[in-house]
């Protein structure tokens, strides 16, 4: 019902879960939502038309508002895309984000013993122009993927993608 509602009544709704749940409540909504275009540029985002961004998203690390991300035009993010918001994300026109996709821009072992020879990492993660990701490709924290690079489905990228480059695999190498 939510979704069939005139848009100045979403609008509403969602400034009203903002003031009583801040962005956390946002992030609940974009669960709910088929198309979420609308409400990530209501609360930040720059969202170039005309592109496609499936709901449900999972947008982790917001910290007030959606300011991190930027999708130019005609891209492209498919159902169940995973978004860490600790450093911006760049996504390029004409991207392809697939389904189950996780982009991450931080890595944390928090409070553990292992923190003293793993210390926290925090890098954006620029997805070029033209890019196209499989279905639950991992992108960790500061691997960008270059212009028209294609990165094959369930790939685990641990370094950056060149220009042009086609990689699979865990970890994904060129193919």
């Amino acid at each position: 019902m939510f979704a069939r509602a005139d848009p100045a009544l979403r609008r509403l709704s969602r400034r009203l879960r903002y003031r009583q749940g801040g962005i956390e409540a946002i992030n609940a909504v974009l669960l709910t939502l088929p198309r979420v275009e609308e409400a990530l540029t209501e609360f930040g985002a720059r969202v170039e038309p005309p592109s496609v961004l499936h709901g449900p998203l999972v947008i982790h690390n917001a910290q007030r508002d959606y300011g991190n991300l930027r999708i130019g035009r005609n891209a492209h993010v498919g159902r169940l895309v995973v978004l860490d918001l600790a450093a911006p994300i760049e996504i390029g026109a004409d991207c392809t984000i697939s389904m189950g996709t996780t982009i991450l821009t931080h890595s944390d072992v928090g409070d553990r013993p292992l923190a003293a020879r793993y210390p926290r990492v925090v890098e954006p993660a620029r997805i070029g122009d033209g890019a196209y990701l499989g279905a639950n490709v991992t992108v960790l924290p500061g691997c960008h993927i270059g212009r028209e690079a294609m990165v094959g489905a369930g790939a685990v990228v641990t370094r950056p993608v060149p220009d042009g480059a086609v990689v699979a695999g865990v970890p994904a190498r060129a193919i």
